[in-house]
């Protein structure tokens, strides 16, 4: 561990990294072989990709060329290739992706009015990676309709939970957010883009409906206790959503279907019981959300009107989110319809926005607001129009949208990931609704 990596938290060195990432690749190997198509390899190796360099943050972090870190010339990198090798062209014209496209198209646009090229770019550049993350799973789905690359795609996820494992074994914990205690993220920058990506492969291990039942289980249970591991309290939250379907959907499909109507209401209950459990168990960290939400309209207000215990309430939140309204609200009224700009809050604030639509309505103005609400709109009706996984799909935009309300996953790479991997399942789920499933391909072909 180096002075430097002390600025970010506890970081594994050289010795722990190269060996265990040696190790961790074998594994990435076999899988990828068994994905079934390109589309799934490559699902998997970039999922693979963007959690073991998390742990690398300290080297990749830095500006390596063109005032680009190696974490972002890593996901150029896997952006082109998915591009170029990946998706097939006429996917590009998919209805569903219309809204994202409207936000392309936004960035640019208020990029050029406040004269940052580069941050519209920048943004064009990361929604372009969430389209070929959805893309590729959608592919993926057409040519293995049952989801075994799923199963395989559990593997993208060890590196999360094997530096968590030596961080808990070595005892390198990190302080958290909030002050109120220690987490333990495995040697990586920050515990929110981490349980970040762990959510992601809860969401993997969800999905994979035909991998054997005790190893997706157990990869369940070990990303459910990462996340309370890594206390981001947004992303514990956003698991509940989802940990409760799947708990349901998991008791209902265990029995006979005469008696599955029975066992929902014995899972509602026994889901309610633990949820209750959770609330108690955890209920001093999450006081000052029911605080906020008891009363949210008296701590928007002018950030210099703000007293001490206001600013420390939810890891200060409100402040954040007010010095952004009312800077929105002091521009021109050309900059409240489009924007100040993509990533125009760099070099004026310290932390970044920490709400999507405080941070589109700050970057992108009300036009930027209605094309991210239309984008989980259209998303959250093709989840209700699926086939079979219906309450689970919602209950994952469900879980994406709380997700939002107090971090940003469209920041991060880590989050777009999630919604890429979350929307090709669901298009794919949707489309399989009204069409007649088609046959698998029998080759690394795709269809």
């Amino acid at each position: 561990m180096t002075a430097q990596a002390l600025s970010y938290g506890p970081a594994f060195g050289p010795a722990i990294l190269l060996p265990v990432t040696a190790l961790l690749v074998v594994p990435l190997v076999i899988a990828a072989r068994r994905a079934g198509s390109l589309a799934g390899a490559f699902v998997i190796v970039a999922l693979w990709l963007r959690c073991i360099a998390g742990a690398y943050h300290l080297y990749l972090f830095k500006p390596l060329a063109a005032g680009l870190s190696g974490n972002a010339l890593l996901s150029i990198a896997v952006t082109g290739f998915g591009l170029l090798f990946v998706v097939r062209p006429p996917n590009l014209a998919l209805k569903w992706l219309l809204p994202v496209y409207a936000l392309v198209l936004l960035a640019l646009l208020s990029a050029g009015l406040n004269g940052d090229a580069a941050g519209g770019l920048n943004a064009a550049v990361k929604y372009a990676y969430m389209i070929v993350m959805l893309i590729a799973v959608f592919q993926a789905l057409r040519c293995d309709p049952d989801a075994h690359f799923l199963s395989w795609a559990m593997v993208s996820f060890l590196p999360l939970l094997v530096f968590q494992a030596l961080s808990l074994a070595l005892n390198l914990p990190k302080g958290s957010e909030d002050g109120g205690g220690l987490v333990w993220i495995g040697g990586y920058n920050h515990e929110a883009a981490f349980s970040v990506a762990l959510l992601t492969g809860f969401l993997v291990g969800c999905l994979a409906r035909s991998a054997p039942r005790a190893p997706r289980v157990a990869f369940l249970l070990a990303a459910t206790l990462g996340i309370f591991l890594a206390g981001y309290r947004t992303t514990i939250l956003a698991l509940a959503p989802l940990a409760l379907a799947i708990f349901l959907i998991g008791l209902t499909m265990a029995v006979r279907r005469d008696q599955r109507a029975a066992m929902a209401a014995v899972a509602a209950v026994a889901g309610l019981m633990l949820a209750s459990v959770a609330v108690l168990s955890y209920g001093d960290r999450f006081a000052d959300l029911a605080a906020f939400l008891a009363h949210p309209g008296s701590l928007i207000k002018p950030p210099r009107e703000f007293d001490l215990i206001e600013r420390q309430i939810m890891s200060a939140r409100p402040l954040i989110w007010s010095s952004y309204l009312y800077a929105w609200a002091d521009a021109t009224p050309l900059q409240h319809l489009f924007g100040l700009g993509p990533e125009s809050w760099e070099g004026v604030f310290k932390v970044y926005p920490h709400n999507t639509l405080v941070g589109t309505l700050y970057e992108l103005g009300w036009f930027g607001v209605a094309a991210m609400v239309m984008l989980w709109t259209v998303m959250a009706a093709a989840a209700a129009s699926a086939r079979g996984e219906r309450l689970l799909l919602l209950a994952a935009h469900v879980s994406f949208f709380v997700l939002n309300m107090a971090t940003m996953p469209f920041w991060q790479v880590e989050g777009l990931a999630l919604y890429g991997l979350l929307c090709g399942y669901t298009i794919y789920s949707a489309r399989a609704a009204i069409r007649p499933r088609p046959e698998p391909s029998r080759s690394f072909a795709e269809i």
